[in-house]
């Protein structure tokens, strides 16, 4: 079928909407009308090739929408049902067996191979192939095809302009609190970074019932808006002050929990630093640069470092945990949200980069 999609054909240059020609669902495939789609930082990245892609490529991964038509071995999901489309895996390997479908063994290629299994592509123009899976959905389209494993059902009320923010960023950091690190009631957490990243931690964290939650970032507002949601305390980094020494000093000799979200090599150094003996640090971004992080430093107080991806767990059970907490009003994250049409798709990613708005939203067909 024709449908419009965002395609990133050169390297840093802006998305161009073309029409391109998707194919119909296979067995296991399902397609998707897509209501909204997310923007996040990776989709940045994906088009100035800062990670394993090629291209051209159609871009997006935080889909959201109605499924049209279902192939025959779909069993779970069919036409009329309302999903969010979250990262695919295998199904198969070690890792999605017990549960930690962000590290499957074929993740890479999967997210950023953009070919089927077996080879072949799902969207052309004209004759050129236009690769349409990364993430394993290209949601910034008017119609996406994914697969079974990657679709989450939702109510049909459920507000899908709302929900697709949660598809990768928000679910990624919120799950590093509520699944990799979790926190005791009345623990304490540092969050390096006030992104929507950084900021659903804090929303996890709050929510986990911390009873200090320091965040750490260098813009003003987004200090405030931690705040607001549930910091207890902030520290301004363009202030210049010794952060980690400052986290000791306001916890009492370090947080059980630190958490990266800005992928700099030195704050994720300052992290590990902040944290109290048998402390741990988690990071979900690097950026391809090299961490170098003191040995005594994580022996001698029996501290661990470690890297998160996804939410640490299959999507489909974080989103429905964060979308129950947030009918109970306890993770705010429409707080974050500026919603964008689908022409808007370069500004979008511009203000993204910027820091102007911390989450946009595509509507697609509005």
């Amino acid at each position: 079928m024709r449908i419009t999609a965002a395609v990133a054909w050169e390297t840093g240059q802006p998305l161009r909407l073309e029409e391109v020609d998707l194919d119909e669902p296979r067995d296991d495939e399902i397609l998707v009308r897509i209501e909204a789609a997310g923007s996040c930082h990776t989709d940045q990245r994906a088009r100035d090739r800062e990670v394993p892609i090629r291209l051209p490529m159609i871009l997006g991964h935080e889909g959201s929408g109605v499924v049209e038509r279902v192939g025959t071995a779909v069993t779970a999901i069919g036409p009329g049902d309302k999903v969010l489309l979250t990262p695919d895996y295998c199904g198969r390997c070690p890792q999605c067996l017990s549960g930690r479908t962000p590290y499957c063994d074929d993740n890479v290629a999967l997210t950023f191979g953009g070919r089927r299994a077996d080879g072949s592509p799902r969207a052309h123009r004209g004759d050129t192939e236009v690769p349409a899976m990364f993430f394993g959905q290209s949601s910034f389209a008017t119609h996406s095809l994914a697969t079974q494993r990657n679709a989450m059902k939702v109510p049909a009320e459920a507000d899908l302009t709302l929900l697709a923010a949660l598809g990768c960023g928000i679910q990624t950091g919120a799950g590093a609190i509520l699944n990799a690190m979790p926190v005791a009631a009345g623990g304490s957490v540092a969050v390096f970074g006030a992104g929507a990243v950084g900021l659903s931690a804090v929303m996890a964290a709050v929510a986990s019932g911390a009873g200090q939650v320091i965040v750490i970032d260098r813009v003003a507002a987004r200090l405030a808006l931690a705040a607001e949601l549930g910091a207890t305390h902030t520290i301004d980094t363009s202030a210049g002050s010794d952060v980690a020494a400052e986290i000791r000093d306001h916890t009492g000799g370090g947080c059980e929990v630190a958490f990266d979200s800005t992928g700099v090599p030195e704050l994720i150094a300052t992290a590990v630093e902040s944290t109290a003996t048998r402390g741990v640090c988690g990071f979900v971004a690097g950026a391809g640069r090299q961490l170098t992080v003191p040995m005594m430093s994580l022996l001698y107080k029996g501290r661990s470092l470690r890297g998160i991806m996804g939410g640490d767990g299959r999507a489909d059970l974080l989103l429905a945990r964060l979308i129950a907490l947030h009918e109970r009003g306890r993770f705010p994250f429409e707080r974050l949200i500026r919603h964008y049409r689908f022409e808007e798709v370069n500004t979008a990613m511009a203000d993204s980069a910027s820091g102007a708005t911390i989450k946009p939203v595509l509507l697609m067909g509005r």
